[in-house]
């Protein structure tokens, strides 16, 4: 049977002890990825509508008026 006491103290010394460690890192504003990203903005150029894109559309806000498409308001 485990300890709810025992791992609950175990587990205030874990917290603390990677507080301790992460007080050594030095502040940055960079930003590191995992993943290499790169061209991850597009080409400016003209934008291009397909055919279909009305048509798709219509079949995801169902909702229309005059056409524009009806939304729920925002708080």
């Amino acid at each position: 049977m485990l300890d709810k006491k025992k791992i609950e103290k175990e587990g205030i010394k874990l917290i603390e002890s990677f507080s301790e460690i992460l007080e050594n890192i030095p502040q940055s504003d960079e930003t590191h990825y995992v993943v290499d990203l790169k061209n991850v903005k597009r080409e400016d150029g003209e934008a291009v509508m397909k055919k279909d894109f009305h048509k798709k559309m219509k079949k995801l806000a169902p909702n229309w008026s005059e056409g524009y498409v009806v939304a729920e308001k925002a708080p």
